[in-house]
């Protein structure tokens, strides 16, 4: 039913009277009625008896006399926790298939807690709020969200552990849903590592001293590597221990990988410190295949021979141009980016007028120990000056790097995919400025599996959010992301003179209500009857 100005004319005037109408079908035809006509509405105007009328019927409408209630004082408002972040990653977390795996880890096990909500809590914990698991609970106290409040802190860790005995199996079930029928069999596999440090003394064996990326020498440390899919999806990770070197991990991790996922052919895509003669011996005897970057200052025939190689460019973008050189029997692809070129010149022009700064008022004694300005240094008998001689040297390398691969990928696919090696390493900066894995506190080698792998998986459902956007044409600044879906709020309203309580949902803010569209999010009612979910 609805109500309806229905004008009559006279031959003075115009009246309108309001109506109550009522649609109904006929022979599958829509028609409609007059249920009764309220009277000429000015004179319902006039004398305010609308508003009246309008108050009456409002008492037979729930909705309604919560509205009413909170404009008359009559309703108290007892909490407003988060739901907008909530909801959306709840969603990713039911579509790749987590909330169905990690509800069958409790199957057949004598346990009192609800494992997939621990484990849910303790993922999206780290995306919306990283902090400690003991933060965790306290955390969980401001979100809206289905069964957080059963759990505790030893809820949190138990669950941290049984994900990290189920680890491969959970990988594996991630890395076949994204896969492409296309591609079966053949595989580029972006691999690079980095540290976590420990507060504590950490596991005997497993967590020991080495370089720390994070410069915190004096700290135990893990290794962990990240392999990642070319659709910038990460694949799995692996731990070592903290004295493990890069060129140690590589052959172990790849082949393991091979084997778990039954793959054919894999191109393995990785940076220039896990490059070794042996390493690469050890790729090619175990049937893989790479692409590797090549430490330009380190090897003395590609940086004189291959480089300075007089064979034109190809462009392939306005910000890389390529081209391929056979030398002792090896392929190289050469690449150069005009911009980084630019950027390389101006720092090494800003660096060396600093070390003249420098030199001409505090002397070399300054400069000691200081190796980023030393190798533009020319010491002798006469003193200490500029090395102009050592800054042309080096004039020939900006912008350029070098590839070796073992491939017989198109020139430009190579340098293309290289240069998608910026995904995994994004990867290790969520997980340590986002995600904030680190420091580790734990003390049980499962637990800190567990503790990893958590941050693992809210890596994924970052970059999932991330896809989805991208696949929708939206692109935003990730604070500005969930700043927009924190600020959708659940706010249980008590009517104070009946035994009832409704949640209602704060507006949409920002690109909130796009995120839904495109995440497959239905918005939750402006308000509901609150279910009494424990919160």
């Amino acid at each position: 039913m609805f109500t309806r100005v229905k004008k009559l004319k006279t031959r003075k005037t115009v009246h309108e009277y309001l109506q109550i109408v009522e649609s109904y079908r006929e022979e599958g035809k829509p028609k409609q009625r007059v249920i009764g006509t309220l009277g000429r509405l000015d004179r319902l105007l006039e004398r305010g008896k609308l508003d009246g009328l309008i108050k009456s019927l409002a008492k037979f409408s729930r909705t309604l006399q919560v509205i009413q209630g909170v404009k008359e004082g009559e309703i108290a408002a007892e909490w407003a926790r988060d739901w907008g972040e909530v909801l959306v990653f709840e969603k990713l977390w039911q579509k790749l298939g987590l909330k169905q795996m990690c509800r069958s880890f409790g199957e057949g096990r004598k346990i009192r807690f609800d494992i997939e909500r621990a484990a849910f809590a303790s993922v999206l914990q780290r995306i919306e709020k990283p902090g400690s698991d003991l933060a965790c609970t306290r955390w969980l106290q401001d979100v809206y969200g289905s069964g957080f409040s059963r759990l505790c802190l030893q809820h949190l860790y138990r669950a941290m552990d049984i994900v990290a005995d189920h680890k491969e199996e959970v990988e594996r079930e991630l890395f076949w849903q994204g896969r492409d029928l296309f591609d079966y069999g053949l595989d580029l596999i972006f691999f690079d590592t980095t540290s976590v440090y420990f507060e504590g003394e950490g596991v005997e064996g497993f967590c020991e001293r080495g370089f720390s990326r994070d410069h915190r020498p004096e700290n135990k440390q893990l290794v962990i590597g990240v392999l990642m899919s070319r659709r910038g999806y990460p694949i799995s990770c692996e731990f070592w221990p903290g004295n493990t070197t890069d060129k140690k991990t590589l052959i172990g991790a790849i082949t393991a990988l091979r084997d778990r996922f039954k793959l054919g052919r894999i191109i393995l895509v990785c940076d220039r410190g896990m490059v070794s003669v042996e390493n690469l011996l050890e790729l090619e005897e175990a049937g893989l295949e790479y692409i590797v970057g090549i430490p330009l200052r380190r090897y003395v025939d590609v940086r004189d021979e291959v480089v300075l190689d007089q064979s034109p460019f190809k462009e392939i973008a306005d910000n890389l141009q390529v081209k391929e050189v056979l030398h002792g029997g090896l392929r190289y692809i050469v690449c150069y980016n005009p911009h980084e070129a630019e950027r390389d010149r101006k720092q090494r022009e800003s660096m060396v007028e600093k070390l003249k700064e420098i030199l001409s008022s505090k002397g070399p004694k300054a400069l000691v120990g200081n190796r980023g300005y030393q190798r533009f240094l020319k010491m002798d008998r006469r003193g200490t000056t500029i090395n102009e001689k050592k800054i042309a040297s080096e004039a020939r390398f900006d912008g350029t790097y070098v590839l070796l691969t073992n491939t017989h990928l198109a020139t430009e696919e190579i340098a293309t995919s290289y240069k998608n090696l910026w995904q995994v390493e994004r990867a290790f900066s969520d997980l340590k400025s986002v995600l904030k894995v680190r420091p580790v506190f734990h003390r049980q080698k499962r637990r800190i599996k567990g503790h990893i792998f958590c941050n693992f998986l809210a890596l994924y459902l970052k970059i999932a959010l991330q896809k989805t956007l991208e696949a929708n044409k939206l692109s935003l600044p990730w604070d500005e992301l969930l700043g927009d879906l924190r600020a959708i709020k659940a706010v249980k309203l008590r009517l104070t003179d009946a035994d009832a309580s409704y949640i209602l949902r704060t507006d949409f803010r920002g690109s909130a209500h796009k995120v839904f569209q495109a995440v497959g999010v239905k918005p939750p009612p402006t308000l509901q009857a609150f279910k009494d979910q424990k919160m």
